[in-house]
């Protein structure tokens, strides 16, 4: 047992400290103390945001596009998802398809794994090549790897579900497809509807990184105020990223909730249909009531039009592009580049997760409400710091998770030199929100009962709860912490691109000079990458689980 246990040790210990040892290289320095005093001007706006009629009027279109594009991108993803879903449904081919079809499926499953595995900030900077500046690059970017993820939840919660009545109906000599919509989407429903939201939430957050690559939104106006160091835009901005995160994941929680279907930190493990559902729900018929002229208002107010898919320009671009993109070829300095921004993509995420993972343990216990099994109610005075304590936690999650890696990263860079570091830094920061809002979640649903009984014996509330909490979810902790592993190795991406390291920072150097060949040798080398963490990744949480 000892053994074991400091072999664990050693497991988490090495990375990290390999990963510092490449963060901090001795030769060269780290802080940039000329950009110090850049942080103290921008924390001094804080309290004076910029707040006139004008400017709150920019922020107001800005927002109104960051839902648009958000909600038609989910639109997209969901369309793409359930095609996508179907076709890698098992229970969905009741009978062995033919050898061909077989084929196709694999295929089909190989595409959307590329797909899912480059960002959308990648898939936006290469649409942008193509398309120019166009709303549609938005959608498209975030509708891909969106789509394949979705197909994969949708596939498996398909397979989920009781066959009896599919296997009837396709006995009773009904069609495929007309069996499959009666059988099986049906009892999907709720699950499909609480993921479609789940997936908007993520749109939002995903549509304000679209903006460093100019497409429009809250994130290209915070990309614009950030570089003209306009502080007093930037908090206005930020709160209204924050704001908007708050709405949107509100009423994407209050529906599931209300539909006791599977909970955010069940879906961004990987999906869940054991969870218990009601069939009805006013809440979410009233969403979903509201879903078709919100996408008919997104449609008209974002000016989105595929007409740009079908020029002539548009066609003859594609094709360039992809001539340009074939064969690949290495950086002019070789392997020793492409080596180095894999190194420094696994070092940035190592050290992220190690960031994000100390955010979650410090407030994540805080943020997790307070429930009683029994005994007499605490005092009144006692009630109200917990419930302070409480939103406080709560609210520092959601604006770590809220402002976008992108921007944490620019204010990184204004006091570190570009580098591992700050990127490093960003995504532990955003990482955080995220990780320790998936935490708590999974932490109130452990049972009180512990809990209550060590403050019976005198052990003071706050570290009950740790005790009580901590221990009984360690699991979860370490489930979620290496799935979002897997997503911040993707997202190392998004903060190179910004001027950070790794493979983004190379990806979008390239980009600007137009060495395409390089950039699919990048790509191959980021989805080698994304697919050997995701392959460890998900059979230690296999093992986990057993």
């Amino acid at each position: 047992m000892l053994l074991r246990r400091v072999a664990g040790a050693l497991i988490i210990l090495l990375p990290i400290l390999w990963a510092l040892r490449r963060a901090l290289p001795g030769d060269s320095d780290v802080v940039n103390a000329g950009g110090v005093p850049l942080i103290g001007d921008l924390l001094a706006k804080a309290l004076s945001p910029r707040l006139d009629g004008e400017f709150l009027r920019v922020v107001l279109e800005a927002t109104g596009t960051t839902l648009a594009f958000a909600a038609l991108g989910t639109a997209g993803a969901l369309v793409i998802g359930l095609l996508g879903g179907l076709v890698l449904s098992d229970v969905a081919w009741s009978r062995r398809p033919p050898l061909p079809v077989r084929l196709v499926r694999g295929l089909l499953r190989g595409v959307l794994v590329a797909i899912r595995s480059v960002h959308e900030l990648v898939w936006a900077l290469l649409l942008v090549s193509v398309l120019g500046l166009d709303p549609l690059v938005a959608v498209i970017a975030i509708a891909l790897p969106f789509g394949a993820q979705t197909a994969q939840v949708f596939g498996d919660t398909f397979d989920a579900l009781p066959t009896r009545a599919l296997r009837s109906l396709r006995d009773a000599g009904a069609p495929a497809v007309p069996a499959v919509v009666f059988a099986l989407l049906p009892p999907a429903g709720p699950l499909m509807l609480s993921y479609s939201f789940y997936r908007f939430e993520c749109a939002v957050r995903s549509t304000v990184l679209l903006g460093a690559v100019g497409v429009g939104g809250l994130g290209q106006e915070l990309v614009v105020s950030l570089s003209s160091r306009n502080w007093d835009e930037v908090w206005t901005l930020i709160a209204a990223v924050i704001v908007l995160s708050a709405l949107v994941d509100a009423w994407s929680g209050r529906l599931r909730t209300d539909m006791a279907v599977a909970s955010c930190a069940e879906w961004s493990a990987g999906g869940t249909t054991s969870v218990p559902r009601r069939s009805h729900s006013r809440w979410a018929r009233w969403s979903a009531v509201a879903v078709v002229p919100g996408l008919v208002v997104a449609w008209i107010a974002s000016g989105v039009s595929l007409s740009g898919l079908t020029s002539e320009r548009t066609r003859m671009l594609t094709v360039g592009l992809l001539e340009d993109l074939v064969p690949p070829a290495l950086p002019s300095a070789g392997w020793q580049v492409v080596t180095g921004g894999v190194l420094d993509t696994l070092a940035m995420a190592v050290l992220a997760m190690s960031i994000a993972v100390l955010i979650t343990v410090v407030v994540s216990p805080w943020a997790v409400a307070a429930r009683r099994s029994g005994g007499p109610p605490a005092p009144l005075g006692a009630r109200a710091v917990r419930w302070v304590v409480w939103a406080i936690a709560r609210v520092v999650l959601l604006v770590l998770r809220s402002v976008p890696p992108t921007v944490w990263a620019v204010i990184a860079l204004l006091a570190l030199f570009p580098g591992v570091l700050p990127g490093a830094l960003a995504l532990g920061i955003y990482t955080g929100g995220v990780l320790g809002r998936l935490v708590a979640e999974s932490w109130e649903s452990v049972s009180p009962a512990p809990r209550d009984a060590l403050v019976r014996t005198g052990v003071p509330g706050a570290l009950a709860t740790v005790a009580a909490v901590v221990p009984a979810s360690a699991q979860q902790l370490v489930t979620y912490t290496l799935y979002r592993f897997e997503i911040c190795v993707r997202e190392t991406a998004v903060v190179g691109i910004v001027g950070a390291a790794g493979l983004g920072r190379l990806l979008a150097d390239n980009l600007n000079f137009f060495r395409f060949p390089v950039v699919t040798t990048l790509l191959l080398a980021s989805f080698a990458v994304s697919v050997a963490v995701e392959l460890i990744s998900r059979r230690l949480r296999h093992a986990i689980r057993a």
